[in-house]
């Protein structure tokens, strides 16, 4: 049997950390493979208060990137990895679409999840929403509440009380998923 593939988006929000806790559990549970995506986030210069008085920008994006791919690094060692696990940085479309193409042969995609609301919705759109409505694999949206001190391998009785449920598919409302797993607060 091949070894499965869990895909877990990362930045530096607290969701995204619940989101790659809860998934580097969930493959040390399942003997998965894990990938963490991290989607650097595309800084434009498009409001007046954000470039200097000569019309410079405040912010070099390059050093914004590569201080955000830094600090994700940093999350993704904080969790142990095993040594077939993988962090990666992909392409600069929306972090939903890279998220639902970066997960295509896998076998599940977790995802942090907040909420958006307001401009904050109409300017980033909302990643989770666009995954678990595109995805067409098992996608767990994580809260930050949801987040998990240590990520230390589960007892075998952690994993009885745990993994007694599916997690539901796309088109599929005939399983029963955790309130802990349940993307509260999508917008």
């Amino acid at each position: 049997m091949p070894e499965e593939t869990v895909v877990v988006g990362v930045d530096q929000s607290a969701p995204s950390r619940a989101a790659l806790q809860w998934a580097a559990r969930y493959a040390r549970r399942t003997g998965s493979k894990l990938e963490a995506i991290f989607v650097p986030q595309q800084r434009r210069v498009t409001m007046p208060y954000a470039v200097g008085v000569s019309g410079i920008p405040l912010s070099d994006p390059v050093a914004w990137e590569e201080g955000a791919w830094a600090a994700v690094s940093d999350l993704f060692a904080a969790i142990d990895p095993e040594p077939t696990w993988i962090l990666r940085q992909v392409g600069h479309r929306s972090p939903g679409a890279e998220l639902v193409d970066a997960s295509r042969h896998a076998a599940l995609l977790v995802i942090g999840t907040r909420e958006h609301t307001g401009v904050d919705r109409l300017l980033l759109g909302s990643v989770s929403h666009y995954c678990l409505s595109h995805a067409r694999i098992p996608v767990v949206a994580v809260q930050a509440a949801d987040a998990v001190p240590d990520v230390r391998p589960p007892s075998a009785d952690e994993m009885d009380n745990e993994l007694h449920t599916t997690i539901q598919r796309p088109g599929d409302s005939s399983h029963a998923v955790p309130d802990q797993f349940l993307a509260k607060g999508v917008t």
